[in-house]
């Protein structure tokens, strides 16, 4: 988890006070935003020290500038090699015991670090701590965060701190929002930082690593605000549910015999079930040639009576839109 490029200033961004907190900010052409998160930053109530590290991810606006004149502010400038390798550079610059991660367009609540600092100090035995998530956009905050909105927390989780079974729920749905987490440094440099060449989903893989070999904790506090616009929000979801698949593939590779039914996992349900919603998206978009063979594929993942009835449903629809089998 190293990378090449231009640190500046040398040892800035520390405040004297306690255990040292790496904030790692990965920046692709972030100056509309970058100065509020970080401030929201900066502004953390913290009994700790804190080095904030922006990663300049090859931006042709005014980012780096924005970080290097902002006072305690660290920024490395670097070719756009893509989020991962950005959050990874960070990661290999960072002193702190504990990383935490941002986007440049998101900001934390002023307690977020603070809360979540505790209770990993409270709990040695989780390697990473993540939080609540508001999203916001230009017309305000939505009125309930994403675990009211999918009933998260102790409802899903009981009492906590550690989410039980957090790998196997992480392969049915990603509940961990990048912004959100902080993580014990030495549990990165155990299981590798970002996978880089991972696009999409590459926040899920780190999740799956970390949470195969160790407890994960949730804190039921509001740790991030993330904005919502139009860069973020016209994401490919085909693309995405391609890169859940390639994730769940690697990791089923990596599996013992006996291993998934021990973890209570079943990749082909999950590889089947992702193929039956890439289908349907699929037939939404007018692409009915894609929706077939994703069908097929779905089947073919997960042959079985519930698997047939389910494709039958999303056929059912496309023979009745006229779509021709190609």
């Amino acid at each position: 988890m190293t990378g090449s490029g231009q640190l500046t200033p040398a040892g800035a961004g520390v405040v004297k006070a306690g255990p040292l907190v790496s904030v790692i900010i990965p920046a692709y052409n972030a100056q509309a935003h970058l100065a509020e998160c970080l401030a929201s930053v900066s502004g953390q109530v913290h009994p700790f020290d804190l080095e904030i590290i922006v990663v300049d991810d090859g931006s042709a606006d005014a980012t780096a500038e924005i970080a290097r004149r902002t006072a305690g502010v660290q920024c490395i400038t670097q070719p756009n090699r893509g989020p991962s390798a950005a959050r990874n550079v960070g990661i290999g610059a960072a002193r702190g015991e504990f990383i935490a991660f941002l986007d440049a367009d998101d900001l934390w609540p002023p307690d977020k670090l603070q809360a979540q600092v505790r209770l990993l100090q409270q709990h040695p035995e989780l390697a990473l701590a993540f939080g609540d998530c508001r999203q916001f956009s230009a017309q305000g905050p939505r009125p309930r965060t994403e675990f009211q909105a999918n009933r998260l927390g102790p409802l899903a989780w009981g009492p906590g701190p550690a989410v039980p079974s957090a790998y196997a729920r992480l392969l049915e749905v990603n509940f961990i929002t990048t912004g959100s987490v902080v993580v014990r440094r030495e549990v990165l440099q155990e299981v590798g930082g970002f996978a880089e060449d991972l696009r999409l989903v590459e926040d899920l893989d780190l999740w799956l690593r970390i949470a195969h070999r160790h407890p994960i904790g949730w804190c039921g506090q509001e740790c991030l605000l993330r904005r919502r616009h139009s860069d973020n929000i016209s994401r490919d979801a085909e693309a995405i549910g391609l890169a859940y698949l390639e994730v769940l593939a690697r990791h089923a590779a990596t599996w013992q015999p006996g291993e998934a039914a021990a973890l209570g996992v079943d990749a082909g349900r999950l590889a089947s079930r992702e193929y039956l919603n890439l289908a349907e998206l699929a037939r939404l978009s007018g692409k009915p040639g894609t929706a077939w063979s994703y069908l097929w594929h779905s089947l073919a993942a997960h042959p079985g009576p519930r698997t047939l009835w389910r494709v039958a449903k999303v056929a059912a629809k496309l023979l009745a839109g006229g779509a021709a089998v190609r």
